[in-house]
C-alpha cells in the first residue's frame, strides 16, 4: 500500500527543514573589511561558545569607524555587546574590566609600545574615553544601555556586571573573577583590528572551507530546543512575578504559554530557518534578571 500524500508531503517538509546548517567555526576572531556605504570600515569578530551546558552562541563585534562618522575626530572603535543596545567605546569597556589606565589599556593592544603607527590609531578612542575614568562609571554607561529599562543605579551595576561575566566572551570564562583573562582577550581581537587596517596581515575570507562548520539534524534541534524551553521558563518567571507584585493567585495554564515550544519547532522544520529564529528569540527573552 503505498503512503498517504499528506503524510508523504509532511516527511517531505521535515527533512527539507532538517537540511545541514553551514556556520562558521565558534570562539576564532575574523577580521572583515566591510564596504561603503556603511559607517564601519573594519570588523572584528567571534561566536562564542561554550563546550559544557546549555548557553547558546553568544557574538561579539569590534568595530573600526571611517573618519568623521559621529562627528568624531579618527577612525574610533568601538564594541558591539551582547544585551547592549549600543556600541560602547573600547576604553570604556576595558575600564569595565578593571583596566583603568591609559597606559595599561595600550599594553593589552600593541604589545609594543614602541610601535607608533598603531599607538597613533587608538588616539581618537584615548580621546573618546577621557570621559570616564572610573570603573564604577564605565559600569553604569554600559548597564544605562542595555535592553533591559528603567533601572536604578545598583540594578544598572549589577546588570552590566553580568553582562561582562556571562554574556561576553563566555568561553574564556562565566566564573567570577575573570575580567583580566577577557580584557587580554578583548585587547586581541583589537590588536587583530588594527594590523588589518594597517595592511600588514590579510582579511579573513568567509568561504575558507577550514573555518567552516556542519551542524545537523541532532545538534540542531538540541539548541532550538534549548532556547524555546529557556524562553518558557523566563515567561513562567515574569507571570509569577507580576502575581507576586499584584497580589495576585498564580495560575499554571496561564503561565504555561503551551506553544511556545511546538510552534517554535514547526516554524524551523517548516521552513529550515534556524538561525534568524533564534536570533528573534533571545531578543525577545531579554537579556539578564536584574
Amino acid at each position: 500500500m503505498s503512503p498517504r500524500p499528506g503524510r508523504l508531503l509532511h516527511h517531505q517538509w521535515i527533512r527539507e527543514g532538517l537540511n545541514r546548517q553551514e556556520r562558521m567555526a565558534g570562539n576564532h576572531v575574523y577580521v572583515f573589511a566591510k564596504a561603503q556605504p556603511s559607517p564601519v570600515s573594519f570588523l572584528s569578530e567571534i561566536r562564542s561558545a561554550v563546550e559544557k551546558g546549555g548557553k547558546t552562541i553568544s557574538t561579539m563585534q569590534v568595530k573600526m569607524f571611517h573618519r568623521n562618522q559621529d562627528k568624531t575626530l579618527g577612525n574610533v572603535i568601538r564594541a558591539s555587546l551582547p544585551y547592549i543596545k549600543n556600541d560602547i567605546p573600547i576604553w570604556v569597556v576595558f575600564r569595565a574590566l578593571g583596566v583603568t589606565s591609559d597606559r595599561d589599556i595600550l599594553e593589552h593592544i600593541c604589545y609594543d609600545m614602541q610601535d607608533s603607527q598603531m599607538v597613533e590609531m587608538l588616539k581618537p578612542c584615548i580621546d573618546e574615553g577621557f570621559v570616564i575614568q572610573e570603573r564604577i562609571h564605565a559600569l553604569d554607561f554600559i548597564g544605562s544601555r542595555g535592553t533591559t529599562t528603567g533601572l536604578n543605579k545598583e540594578k544598572r551595576l549589577r546588570y552590566a556586571q553580568e553582562i561582562l561575566q556571562k554574556e561576553m566572551l563566555p568561553h574564556i570564562s562565566m566564573a567570577e573573577g575573570s575580567e583580566t583573562k577577557k580584557a587580554f582577550f578583548f585587547g586581541y581581537m583589537i590588536h587583530r583590528l588594527l594590523l588589518a587596517a594597517l595592511e600588514r596581515r590579510e582579511l579573513d575570507d568567509r568561504d575558507h572551507f577550514g573555518k567552516k562548520r556542519l551542524d545537523l539534524a541532532g545538534p540542531l534541534l538540541a539548541s532550538l530546543f534549548r532556547m524555546l524551553f529557556r524562553k518558557l521558563t523566563k515567561d513562567v518567571y515574569r507571570y509569577l512575578q507580576k502575581c507576586v507584585e499584584s497580589n495576585r493567585e498564580f495560575q499554571l495554564r496561564l503561565a504555561v504559554k503551551a506553544n511556545t515550544i511546538t510552534n517554535g519547532l514547526k516554524y524551523s522544520l517548516a521552513t529550515g530557518n534556524w538561525g534568524d529564529q533564534k536570533k528573534s528569540m533571545s531578543a525577545k527573552a531579554g537579556g539578564p534578571k536584574c
